[in-house]
Formats: C-alpha cells, sequence, structure tokens
C-alpha cells in the first residue's frame, strides 16, 4: 500500500467512523468512537508530515455511506463501544489498511456472536455435520493467529516511516493481508454453505439439524448477544447472511480463491 493509498484509507475510516457516531446515541459507543476518530486523525497528520502526496491521488469516487449495504460491519463497529465485545479490542491504528481493520471487525463480532452457536451444546447435529461444525473452531483460530501477525508487524509500522526499509515492510504487509483476506473468503464462503445447507435441511424438515426449534440464550457476563433468544434455525439464517456480507465485501474472485 502507498502513503496516498494508506491516506484514502484513512478518510474512508475517518468518514465511517463519522456514520457510526451519528447513528448511535449510547455514550460508551460514542466515547470510543471518539478515541478511535482521534487516533486516526493523528496518524494521518503524521503520515502526511512524512510524504508529500499528489491531492489528484487522494481523489475517491467513494463519498456514499459505504457501511448502508453492510449492516454487519456497522453492528461490529458500534460493538466496539461494548466492554465485554471482542470487537472493543479492535482499533483502527492497529492496521495499515482499512480491508484488513474492517476484516478483523468482522472476525471479532463473529467471534462474539456466532462462534458459540457453533458448539454441539447449542448447535445439535449429525455425526457427519458434527465433525465440519467442529473444524470451523480451528480454522478460526488459524484466522486469529493470522490477523495477529499483521497487528505485530503494524506496531512496528511507525518506526519505519521516511526510513529506507519502509518499503519492504509495506510489500511484507501486504502479502501477509492477502493471504489472511484468502484465508478468511474460504472460511466464510465455506461457513455460508454449511449454514445455508442446515437452513434448507430444516426447512424441508430434514433431520441433520436435531434442535432447529430451541431458543438460543446466552450467560449475561458475556454481555448482549445479536442472536439472544433467536432459534437455531433463526440463528442459522442470520449466519449464513453474515457471512455472505463477509463474503462480498473481500470481493475475492472465486477463480484466484480456487487457485490459492
Amino acid at each position: 500500500m502507498t502513503p496516498a493509498e494508506e491516506l484514502r484509507h484513512l478518510n474512508r475510516l475517518i468518514r465511517q467512523f463519522d456514520s457510526v457516531f451519528k447513528s448511535t446515541r449510547d455514550p460508551l459507543q460514542r466515547d470510543r468512537v471518539t478515541r478511535e476518530l482521534r487516533q486516526l486523525k493523528t496518524y494521518k497528520d503524521k503520515l502526511v508530515s512524512f510524504h508529500e502526496i499528489d491531492p489528484r491521488e487522494l481523489e475517491d469516487p467513494g463519498e456514499q455511506d459505504e457501511l448502508e449495504e453492510q449492516p454487519y460491519l456497522k453492528m461490529a463497529m458500534a460493538a466496539g463501544g461494548e466492554k465485554e465485545s471482542p470487537a472493543s479490542k479492535v482499533s483502527a491504528e492497529d492496521y495499515q489498511d482499512r480491508e484488513v481493520y474492517q476484516l478483523a471487525l468482522y472476525l471479532a463480532f463473529f467471534e462474539g456472536e456466532f462462534l458459540a452457536l457453533l458448539s454441539e451444546t447449542r448447535l445439535k447435529l449429525d455425526f457427519k455435520h458434527s465433525l465440519e461444525r467442529d473444524s470451523f473452531y480451528h480454522r478460526f483460530e488459524n484466522l486469529r493467529r493470522l490477523l495477529g501477525d499483521l497487528r505485530e508487524d503494524t506496531s512496528r509500522m511507525g518506526d519505519y516511516l521516511g526510513q529506507k526499509h519502509e518499503e519492504e515492510m509495506r510489500m511484507r504487509s501486504f502479502k501477509k493481508s492477502r493471504n489472511l483476506i484468502m484465508e478468511s473468503d474460504k472460511f466464510f464462503r465455506n461457513l455460508q454453505s454449511f449454514s445455508g445447507g442446515l437452513s434448507e435441511d430444516i426447512g424441508a424438515s430434514g433431520s441433520v439439524c436435531l434442535n432447529p426449534r430451541d431458543l438460543l440464550r446466552f450467560e449475561r457476563m458475556g454481555g448482549r448477544r445479536h442472536l439472544e433468544g433467536l432459534s437455531v434455525e433463526k440463528a442459522l439464517a442470520g449466519l449464513a447472511e453474515f457471512s455472505s456480507e463477509v463474503t462480498r465485501f473481500l470481493k475475492v474472485p472465486q477463480i484466484e480463491s480456487q487457485e490459492s
């Protein structure tokens, strides 16, 4: 990512956080968004001070509210104001790339809202599908590891601004970002297929899911849950919808995904 691209990324994040700030009245969420905006603007000023950037390179046609068609991302950004939510640990300044930052929010939202659904106590399936359900836990842990590695790179990037190894560090992070995005795309496409298939089976009165009418309950110490009180059937439909939004956001061409 070039300095100009990074600056465009920062400008778009600032606009998105402005949108979240205007749409919520929760004081904790507004406080968190205010802190994010302050950090983003501070880093933006630092970036501009180190690089001369042609204003024409900053032209960005995407001035509309990008979150309008990404309701789960908007919820994830707002969830950052809830201290019990994994999203509260995701900060824009921890990632150079806007796409990776927003993917981190999606992953945090998945962890806080949907991962618990994929347990044997909440989603009871036949033997074959139970194995597939359990595999998502291990794959998600791998995504968390890849994301953590990227976050470490970003924490060191400030030391390289304006230095001779800056471009080398940016290229290294770019390759890691692409790998994370590709693996995330595979994960959520598989998850969409899995949850969508279960929903279809339930709709056809199949026998794969053994508890489609059970209502989901969570411990209060975990904070508010999007799935609280929903039936397993509706939660699976929500998971398929969420996974679909993530894959649309990532925009990975399927020929590229299959070849990787």
